[in-house]
Order: C-alpha cells, then sequence, then structure tokens
C-alpha cells in the first residue's frame, strides 16, 4: 500500500522506540508549527534492568509511556526484517508505476499480497530518461509480533519504519548538504548499511555482525567472560599494535572487508548511477564505535573514511545523546519531516491512526472556530460599546444643544418683541424718506417737460377712499369713462370661513399727472417718465393705473380730462416692510396694542404754469 503524505497538525508529539536486542531507545520529540525540539530521551539496558521477558519489557515501557503522557508512538523496525532497494522505471504515468512497483514488490518477497506491507517514494532523477523508486517492504507478521514484543496493543502507533530510513531522515537534519556517503549503524547483532548518492537512499542492508561479536571474539583471545570482555572493549585499545588481540583484528578486519564487498557489489551493479566507492565517507553511529583506537584502525585500513557522526550546533533543539540517531530519524518521519519516508505501518493501525487525525482535525477546527467566534463576539461588542459611548456622547451633546436652542429661542422672542416696539418707527422713517426721495423724483420729471402733477398719494390711503358714484348725466370728454369696478366678491365655503378679494394696495404711491400733448406725443411723454423713474432703484415698479382703480381725489379744477393720466409707483422691498417670522409671541406681548391704520396722505401740486382747466387750451 503507498503512503499518502498525511496532513500534519499544528503541533504533535510522537515517543519514537528504537528496538534492540539487548536496549530501547527512547526519544519524546514535539513539532510545534514547524519547529522540532526534544522533550525527554532515556535508554532502557533490558540486560542491566532484568527485563529479557516480553511481559517484563512491556510492563516498563508502558509505565514509561504512562509517566509521558501516553504520546503516540513510532516503531524503528530492525534492518534484517525488511527489505529496501532501488527500483528503476520508465517514464511511465503513476498508476503504471504503482502497478509495476507491486509486481516488483511481490517477486522480491516470495510471499502472497495479503502478508506483505510496502511503501514506496520517489527519487529524483539519478539517470536520464528514467525514474527511479524507494521501495521497502516486510512481512505484515513481523510488524505485528514487534508490536506485541513491546507490549503495545492497545497504545496508538503512529508509525512504523526501517532503520535504514530512519537513519537517513535523521543525517539529512545534520547533514543537509551532503550528496555522497554512507551510513553505518552498529548494533549488538548487526550492522545496518545505507548507501546515498546526490541526497538520496540507494541501497541499504544489513549484516548479521555487530558488538556482540567483537565481544565474543576478544572474550576467546583473553581467555574471559562475556561481561569482562564487553568491559575490557569498551575502554582499552586492542589495535595498537598487530599482536594485542589478533582474534578481535581479525573479526574487524572480516567485517571491513564484508562492508566493502557489499558497496563494491552495488556499484558493480548500477554502473550508470555511480562509478567508484572510492572518497566516499562513511559516517559511524552506535556504541560499538566508542571503543578506543576502532575507528583510527578501520581508516589505516584504506578503502573508505571513517567519521563519527556529524553532531549539531550545542544549540540546536534537535542534538540528541550519541546513540539516539534512529530514535530521532523515526520521530522526524512520524512527524513528516523525512525526505524519503517508508511507511510500514499496518493497515488497521493506519486506519485508526488516521480517523485519530482526523478526529483531531476537527477538534482542532472546532476549537479554532470557537476562538474565531470569541474574537468576533469581543470586536462585536467592543464595536457595540463604542457605538452606545459614541451615541451617549450625542445624547448629551443633544441635550446641551437643545437648551442653547430653547435659550436662543427665548432671546430671540424677545428681541422681536423689542423690535416689534421700534419697528413702526423705523418704518415710519422708511416711509418719510421714501416719500421725499419720490417728491424729489417726480420735481426732476417736471424738467423740460410739459406736464404737471395733479395727486401724489400712499395707495394705502388712496385705494381706501371709496369709488365715484356712477351717474346719468357724465361730463363730456374725449376719453371714455372708466368702466365700473365690480365690487370685492364674498364667498363663504361650507365651513364658515369667509374669503374676499384682496386689496390692490402696496408699499408705494400713486401719481396722477396731466401732459397736455397730443395723444401720441402725451403717451410718448409718459412712456419716457415711466422709464426714468424704473432707473431709480427706490421703486420696484412702475405702470400705469387702469382705469377702474383710479379714485376721484384731485382737484377738478387743474385736470385736464382727455390728457390725464395716472401712475402705480410700487417701492422697492424693504426688511422694515416685512412683517417678523411666525414666531412664539413671549406672553408680555400678548396684549400688545395694533398697528393704528394708515393716515390718509394727499399732496396737491399747483404749478403757476399750468393752464387753467376752465379755460380752453
Amino acid at each position: 500500500m503507498l503512503n499518502s503524505r498525511r496532513l500534519e497538525l499544528p503541533v504533535r508529539r510522537v515517543l519514537a522506540i528504537d528496538t534492540g536486542s539487548r536496549s530501547l531507545k527512547l526519544l519524546l520529540v514535539e513539532s510545534a508549527w514547524g519547529r522540532w525540539r526534544i522533550l525527554r530521551q532515556e535508554g532502557l539496558d533490558l540486560s542491566e534492568e532484568g527485563l529479557l521477558s516480553a511481559s517484563e519489557l512491556a510492563t516498563q515501557l508502558l509505565r514509561t509511556l504512562d509517566a509521558w503522557g501516553r504520546p503516540p508512538v513510532a516503531l524503528a523496525l530492525p534492518q534484517h526484517l525488511s527489505t529496501s532497494q532501488l527500483i528503476d522505471l520508465p517514464p511511465v504515468p503513476d498508476t503504471e508505476a504503482n502497478r509495476l512497483i507491486a509486481e516488483e514488490a511481490q517477486k522480491h518477497s516470495g510471499l502472497s499480497e495479503s502478508a506483505i506491507i510496502y511503501d514506496s517514494t520517489r527519487v529524483g532523477s539519478l539517470s536520464p530518461g528514467r525514474q527511479h523508486f524507494w521501495v521497502t517492504l516486510c512481512r505484515e507478521g513481523d510488524t505485528r509480533e514487534q508490536i506485541k514484543r513491546l507490549g503495545l496493543e492497545g497504545v496508538e502507533v503512529c508509525e512504523i519504519t526501517t532503520t535504514a530510513n530512519a537513519l537517513l531522515a535523521a543525517f539529512h537534519v545534520v547533514s543537509p548538504a551532503a550528496r555522497r556517503a554512507v551510513l553505518l549503524h552498529a548494533g549488538a547483532q548487526s550492522t545496518v548499511i545505507v548507501l546515498v548518492l546526490e541526497g538520496h537512499a540507494v541501497f541499504a542492508t544489513s549484516l548479521p555482525v555487530g558488538g556482540d561479536a567483537f565481544t565474543r571474539a576478544l572474550s576467546e583471545q583473553l581467555q574471559c567472560p562475556v561481561e569482562t570482555a564487553e568491559e575490557l572493549r569498551r575502554t582499552q585499545d586492542y589495535f595498537a599494535s598487530p599482536d594485542a588481540a589478533p582474534g578481535l583484528q581479525a573479526t574487524v578486519a572480516a567485517w571491513h572487508t564484508e562492508l566493502k564487498r557489499q558497496l563494491h557489489e552495488w556499484f558493480s551493479a548500477h554502473r550508470q548511477l555511480a562509478a567508484e566507492v572510492a572518497d566516499l565517507e562513511v559516517f559511524v553511529s552506535g556504541g560499538v564505535f566508542a571503543q578506543p583506537g576502532l575507528l583510527a584502525h578501520l581508516n589505516a585500513s584504506g578503502g573508505l573514511r571513517f567519521r563519527l557522526w556529524p553532531a549539531p550546533a550545542s544549540a540546536a533543539p534537535l542534538a540528541p545523546q550519541p546513540g539516539f540517531e534512529v530514535a530521532l530519524g523515526t520521530a522526524l518521519q512520524a512527524l513528516g519531516h523525512s525526505p524519503q519516508p517508508a511507511s510500514l505501518l499496518p493497515p488497521a493501525a493506519r486506519a485508526a491512526w488516521q480517523r485519530r487525525q482526523w478526529r483531531q482535525l476537527v477538534e482542532l477546527a472546532s476549537a479554532g472556530l470557537l476562538v474565531l467566534i470569541a474574537l468576533l463576539l469581543i470586536v462585536a461588542t467592543a464595536q457595540k460599546l463604542q457605538v452606545i459611548h459614541q451615541k451617549t456622547k450625542l445624547l448629551a451633546k443633544a441635550r446641551v444643544g437643545l437648551g442653547q436652542a430653547r435659550t436662543n429661542a427665548i432671546l430671540a422672542d424677545q428681541l422681536l418683541a423689542q423690535y416689534e416696539q421700534i419697528r413702526p418707527v423705523l418704518d415710519r422713517q422708511q416711509q418719510t424718506f421714501a416719500t421725499l426721495k419720490t417728491l424729489d423724483l417726480l420735481q426732476q420729471a417736471r424738467s423740460n417737460r410739459s406736464l404737471w402733477f395733479v395727486l401724489l398719494a400712499d395707495q394705502q390711503s388712496y385705494f381706501t377712499q371709496p369709488l365715484p358714484a356712477l351717474g346719468t348725466n357724465q361730463p363730456g370728454s374725449t376719453n371714455p369713462p372708466p368702466p365700473p369696478r365690480f365690487p370685492s366678491l364674498v364667498v363663504t365655503n361650507l365651513f364658515g370661513m369667509v374669503f374676499t378679494n384682496p386689496s390692490p394696495a402696496k408699499a408705494g404711491f400713486i401719481a396722477e399727472l396731466c401732459i397736455p400733448e397730443e395723444p401720441e406725443g402725451a403717451r410718448r411723454t409718459l412712456g419716457q417718465l415711466v422709464n426714468d423713474l424704473k432707473q431709480d432703484p427706490l421703486f420696484a415698479k412702475v405702470d400705469s393705473l387702469s382705469d377702474d382703480l383710479r379714485r376721484p381725489l384731485a382737484d377738478p379744477s387743474v385736470i385736464l380730462p382727455d390728457r390725464y393720466f395716472a401712475l402705480s409707483l410700487d417701492l422697492a422691498d424693504t426688511e422694515l416692510q416685512r412683517p417678523g417670522p411666525p414666531r412664539r409671541r413671549p406672553s408680555s406681548l400678548t396684549n400688545a396694542p395694533t398697528r393704528p391704520p394708515p393716515r390718509l396722505s394727499k399732496f396737491i401740486f399747483e404749478d403757476a404754469d399750468a393752464p387753467n382747466p376752465t379755460t380752453s387750451p
């Protein structure tokens, strides 16, 4: 089954377990928003602790899990229980590549499909025109047996990988720029070899020789117990002279020869990828290489250059103790930070872990939604409080403004009342000025014209006089008599409201004059007079007065009946003439006396040059 990349949660913890025949390496790693951190690490020596039975090992391991918060577990499967190889395929679609990989896995395993767990990862192009896949497979029964041996049936197992893939993940962290290298991890009973080309693992195998073989060779050489030989091997250098421990040196030489043979055979079979084994650096890990003088002896043998595992910076968050390299790589793959992952998790455990991940995602999304809703509620509440605060301030301003408006209204009423008391005086002054100015303009209009004014009256006084009564015997005249003026129309509606015709009186004067000229010349002179008076801003309108509005107020002795004209002089509107705005009058002015009606003002012009109307012209 091909492993699809899992969704990574923002914060995850995993307990990586490196299973060995004589010790267990436990490493608790946390990935928080893409940043890794080692929380705890512990090594269990099975021989020293006396945990040789499966039940004792499971009890101790579960006790440690409970103390560490029961995080998900990731296992590193021993390399000899799995097979990892590089498969070369032609450029085909992914579906066809998956089918070919499945057939290749079945051919190399020799087992039925139901008993196989395999995974593949596409490797960068190592040769033109081909595509390569890193395929790792194992028997499902081996993974279940490993889980049962550790007593992890009731524990969430999130990942199972091989020692080779774990070494590659750990090496990529400490030396990401390395392109060609050999990773070597020697345990008690086996040695894992991983060949890295162009930053990818291309070959992995396991040699059944480890630290126990070196200890047994030294024990036989010194004729001492295995425990004593193990202690001596870790503290003394047996490679300084050829005759110091010939048995141990022979065993190391055989192990070194087998290592070079494995690499030479692979390079011989893949000459299109790489030509030589030379100049390869071998990065070693494991307690075996802590033996004094071993690395110097191997480098002196030639062929390969052996170096200790690269140490990260002292302040690096991923700097475990020596010997925890496989556990670190296992944790990194479980957290989704392996450049070439290979997951051998059984289908049932894989489905359970995926369900747990989806449940965590739903819980995380729910928590994020709750946080978002809380933030929205906080923001909305803050906005509402701000709006309430603003409205409170506006309400206070409105109340202040309303009080000021009431004060202004009272002051305005008082000012209006005072103004109404003096307005009649100002109005009379304005009328006096208008009257004197009109008299002056009419006096100037007489200059160089053969006319005389017989009457000047303000319109209020003029139109309050009664119309002349119509008789049967009228004096003869060339002009037709004025038509009778219809009386004011009085209308009463259904609601009892009475409407009458408005009075034609306006703010202005009525001027009557005589022009002793021919009719055509009289009309021309009258037009010139009207145009001259219109030029003055004192008047808003100057026009002839219709005959039906005339009043017989002039002295008949100064009138030429057929040369008799009347002008309506409407004054320009002024503030004093306008009535005040309709405002609530103060109570002190409710009983104010009303304005007396306008008095009749009549001005009779007598001109010494005017002809006597009793004589003929």
